[in-house]
């Protein structure tokens, strides 16, 4: 639907443009047949001069504008199928033959035929003016094009981010998150007040970091790898020995950028859909590899019977990848571990 308004806005501005070059072309044909037009015995075949030029330009015009739009809305047509060559050889070809032909009928129509060598030349000249106008209002649509698809990215990506965001704040926000987070809170500040304030500088990091990359597309590893531990460690009070995890090689000096949240999400997930019990303990390994370029989430999987999840969190991960980067996170599952591979993106 988007490309055939484009197509029509595209062929409303090629019979205008049509209508400008004529003009513009017929101006010097204007001021060559002046002396016809002051002189009333010769004034009408000075206009029809005119309007000839006119309408030969406008012709011409019309036929290269005609292709081009097809060419660049990709319009299934005879031209569009062949290769580069055959299109380049053919628009040689099409310049010169309507040349002839329209110059040919110029002649036929004109009673003054001296000097057609100059005459041949300068009309010559003219279609190549009104064709490399035409090849630059090309450039125009094929730039105006690109910029709408960058807009129509940018604002889906906007989009995609803020679904990120709500979905990773309404996880932090949700009731039972915070129910279980304030009441390990409330039991460890008299048993261990060491952790009950490891709780709040956690709890307070987590926050602070999603108020952070609102608005941002990219955020650094080292940061996206502090709010990562910060999240398991809150929930590693909650779970105790049920839950493990490790980074493994994380250490880097190279500035590396991921999506933001990518590696919460990926937590959430492995801590949402599988089952935390003393005898099935859940261990979730995040590993840089930087020779792939990748940042890789482990969990081992004991799937819950029913948890409740949409898959909403990876599908919007997947989205925002593949739109900013053109890559997408990698996915693997059998029976004992599920990994995802996250793209790292080098400093932008």
């Amino acid at each position: 639907m988007n490309q055939d308004l484009n197509y029509k806005n595209g062929m409303s501005l090629g019979w205008r443009l049509c209508f400008i070059l004529s003009l513009f072309a017929t101006i010097p044909r204007l001021i060559f047949t002046w002396p016809n037009l002051v002189d009333r015995a010769r004034i009408w075949s000075g206009l029809l001069d005119i309007c000839i030029q006119f309408v030969i330009s406008f012709e011409f015009s019309w036929i290269f504008i005609y292709i081009c739009l097809h060419y660049t809305y990709r319009v299934p047509s005879w031209f569009n199928r062949q290769r580069t060559w055959v299109q380049i050889l053919s628009m040689v070809f099409l310049y010169f033959s309507i040349n002839e032909i329209l110059f040919q009928l110029k002649l036929a129509l004109d009673d003054n035929n001296s000097d057609i060598l100059i005459f041949r030349v300068v009309y010559y000249l003219y279609h190549l003016l009104l064709l490399l106008a035409i090849l630059a209002f090309r450039n125009f649509l094929l730039t105006t094009q690109e910029n709408h698809r960058i807009g129509l990215e940018n604002e889906q990506l906007k989009r995609e981010q803020l679904k990120a965001q709500l979905e990773a704040l309404r996880n932090q926000l949700n009731p039972h998150f915070l129910f279980n987070a304030l009441n390990i809170l409330n039991i460890s500040i008299a048993t261990n007040p060491d952790l009950a304030q490891r709780i709040v500088l956690d709890l307070s990091d987590i926050l602070r970091y999603n108020l952070k990359v609102q608005n941002q597309s990219l955020i650094l590893l080292s940061d996206e790898l502090a709010a990562a531990k910060a999240y398991l460690d809150l929930h590693k009070a909650r779970f105790g020995e049920k839950l493990a995890f490790e980074f493994v090689g994380t250490e880097t000096t190279k500035q590396w950028y991921v999506i933001p949240l990518s590696l919460q999400i990926l937590i959430e997930n492995a801590i949402k859909h599988n089952v935390i019990t003393s005898s099935q303990i859940l261990f979730i390994e995040v590993r840089l590899n930087e020779q792939a370029k990748q940042v890789i989430v482990m969990n081992t999987l004991n799937k819950k019977a029913n948890s409740g999840g949409t898959g909403i969190g990876l599908q919007n991960l997947d989205k925002r990848y593949k739109i900013q980067t053109g890559q997408k996170p990698s996915l693997t599952e059998d029976e004992q571990q599920f990994t995802v591979k996250v793209p790292l993106i080098e400093a932008p």
